[in-house]
């Protein structure tokens, strides 16, 4: 209804105000309710953000622009990190300033963020869908023609996204979250299958345990009989290798394709377990 472009200005915002709430918290209950208001803003931002990329990506590169997302995503994730972690040395850990502070800096790029995504292209299949035709033919044309002589490509992209949506408009009775997760009337499409083995993909690649490894670290590393001096570094290189690990897929996705990123993937991580079990004391 809104627009992708208003959608993630209306997330950044989300998480200002949310993260401003946890910087100024005074007791566990601020924080805690703070937590679920910032929480709302980085969904909507996980959320919108893929899609707006996939709609103005072309075809050949839709992949790369995901993997994009997600690895400077896992690099925030390591700035934070290693931003609280330097933080930690000062006043030897007993001020506020070492949890407000690497809180707060998540405001800095939101600004960023809501400020510049007015300058973003719209995505020329919300344009398309609201009606706006001519403004999402002259998208296209600016993402995919280099101004000089038109190669089709733009107009031909236009339609079928047009006759796409004109399809879902004559189905829309039959478009709702029920349909897809059963795959109701979808006939050779095979929604439900397709539904549900993106569900079950999302399920089993946080059941290799990757977020909690992130998120606890220290604790694990501490069980593991690591000192306190070691726990911080080597929890933080953990970050490095995350966000490292999920920029090969950049280069991936479009070349291989994404069962033969994800089967590898797996292969990899697996053994990299495998050992770190055997060798765990």
């Amino acid at each position: 209804k809104f627009g992708r472009i208003k959608t993630i200005a209306l997330g950044a915002a989300w998480g200002v105000f949310g993260a401003a709430l946890q910087t100024s918290a005074m007791n566990h209950n601020w924080m805690i309710c703070a937590r679920l208001i910032n929480g709302f803003g980085t969904g909507i931002l996980n959320a919108i953000v893929p899609v707006w990329a996939t709609e103005t990506a072309e075809h050949t590169s839709r992949g790369q622009f995901v993997a994009i997302e997600f690895t400077l995503n896992i690099f925030g994730v390591a700035v934070a990190y290693w931003l609280e972690y330097g933080c930690s040395f000062y006043q030897n850990g007993e001020s506020a300033f070492v949890w407000r502070f690497p809180i707060a800096f998540q405001i800095i790029p939101l600004l960023v963020l809501f400020g510049g995504v007015w300058f973003f292209p719209e995505s020329p299949r919300w344009l398309c869908k609201a009606g706006r035709e001519d403004e999402s033919r002259y998208v296209l044309e600016r993402l995919r023609e280099d101004g000089i002589e038109s190669t089709g490509k733009a107009e031909a992209e236009f339609q079928d996204v047009r006759n796409i949506v004109e399809l879902e408009r004559k189905n829309a009775k039959s478009q709702n979250y029920l349909y897809m997760l059963l795959g109701y009337k979808s006939g050779k499409l095979h929604t439900g299958r397709r539904v549900q083995l993106v569900i079950w993909l999302q399920i089993m690649q946080e059941w290799i345990g990757i977020a909690g490894v992130t998120i606890y670290s220290p604790t694990i590393f501490r069980i593991a009989g690591l000192t306190q001096d070691t726990i911080g570094w080597v929890a933080g290189l953990n970050t490095i290798t995350y966000t490292l690990s999920t920029l090969v897929c950049v280069f991936t996705l479009d070349r291989i394709g994404r069962r033969w990123t994800l089967y590898w993937g797996s292969v990899v991580q697996g053994i990299v377990l495998f050992i770190a079990g055997g060798l765990s004391r």
